[in-house]
């Protein structure tokens, strides 16, 4: 069941990144992103990255629980958007643009998005992309995370095998998660032009 649930987002994302248009009016619905260097003073830290494991899930145990019957005490299949909190990706850090005290080139931040996958939301960075990252702390206060597990492979149906979700070790990209930037292979320069954009205050 996790296994096909996890198929269905890939594909989903693969068609999503495949249709340009498709990305653009999820962005669209947000507004257009203001400069990198005005990104630059709402982040904490900005980073270029690696993304080393993406999409991993962070649910609500116990809204899963109830979503999972009917009212009528029926087994069901509840729809993810029940009990899904977020998608968090572990980014490996390969350059540190603006500092962070617990960011350093080398280690390793997690970077969650909030909701499921879908047009209108913030893209889910993917394994082996390339990424300019404008973040913050996640909100520790955030309720939301009170019961909040971490879904690790084939520990779907076993959420007391899940480990606990702590919000202070996670960060959000600014412009509620739309500012982040994938870079592909053939536009690496796209990181010096950030890079000189934030330097110059432009």
């Amino acid at each position: 069941m996790r296994d096909d649930r996890h198929i269905e987002r890939q594909v989903l994302a693969a068609v999503l990144l495949f249709f340009p248009l498709g990305v653009c009016e999820g962005r669209a619905q947000h507004g257009p992103l203001p400069a990198w260097n005005a990104l630059a003073e709402e982040s904490t830290a900005v980073v270029v990255g690696d993304v080393v494991e993406g999409q991993i899930e962070v649910i609500d145990p116990e809204k899963k629980a109830k979503a999972e019957v009917t009212p009528e005490g029926k087994p069901t299949l509840p729809n993810p958007a029940l009990f899904l909190i977020g998608t968090f990706s572990r980014v490996r850090v390969t350059e540190v643009i603006k500092g962070s005290a617990k960011i350093k080139a080398g280690g390793t931040v997690n970077v969650f998005i909030y909701g499921d996958i879908g047009s209108d939301r913030p893209h889910f960075l993917m394994k082996n992309e390339k990424c300019v990252l404008f973040l913050r702390p996640l909100d520790a206060d955030n309720k939301q995370f009170a019961h909040a597990t971490i879904v690790l492979p084939g520990t779907f149906a076993y959420p007391g095998r899940q480990p606990s979700f702590d919000p202070k070790e996670f960060y959000i990209p600014v412009e509620d998660g739309y500012a982040q930037v994938v870079v592909p292979p053939d536009k690496l320069d796209r990181v010096d032009k950030i890079r000189r954009a934030i330097v110059q205050g432009q």
